[in-house]
């Protein structure tokens, strides 16, 4: 591994250490066909649900085309023939449900911060992590707590919790 002087940021503006970088002979194979390609890989020193990402230049690299509706990739061998790449989605679900056990079960669900004027999200997203834009409240739903909107009304806090009881296994976001 090579040392690396950048810094990767993430959506939220929040910043990941690079440990180094490595190229490695990557083979893609569908079982039937294969290829191999050298890929430059950043390590980084952050908690994630994924073994690698692979980035657009790599993608590119390979005449790859990522689906995440159809969760295939699909890249071209270099006898010409196409190679699909499916994953399994019962084995993802399996895996991101296990990650998520290692995580403090508490949610955050409240209304948007307002604006600042002359100032793009963009901008207030390097500037700040993001942080809740008004008091909270915790509240209970099927055993698990969540944080919501002190100032949100009751009949919206309710709609909220109706929400989340129905799509329990959907709310995995923290701000």
């Amino acid at each position: 591994m090579r040392p690396y002087t950048g810094c990767l940021y993430g959506f939220a503006g929040d910043q990941v250490e690079v440990r180094g970088h490595i190229e490695l002979r990557t083979t893609f194979t569908d079982g039937t066909t294969s290829r191999t390609a050298s890929i430059w890989y950043l390590v980084v020193n952050a908690p994630s649900t994924y073994n690698i990402l692979l980035g657009r230049p790599a993608l590119n690299n390979i005449g790859a085309i990522a689906s995440t509706r159809h969760m295939k990739m699909k890249l071209p061998s270099l006898e010409g023939m196409v190679i699909t790449i499916k994953s399994d989605q019962k084995e993802g679900k399996k895996c991101y449900e296990n990650s998520l056990k290692t995580k403090i079960g508490v949610f955050a669900v409240t209304t948007q911060p307002p604006r600042e004027e002359g100032v793009t999200r963009a901008e207030i997203a390097r500037e700040r992590r993001p942080e809740p834009a008004e008091d909270m409240l915790e509240r209970e739903i099927e055993r698990k707590k969540f944080k919501l909107g002190k100032y949100l009304g009751q009949e919206t806090q309710d709609q909220i919790g109706k929400v989340i009881a129905l799509h329990l296994d959907a709310f995995a976001w923290s701000a």
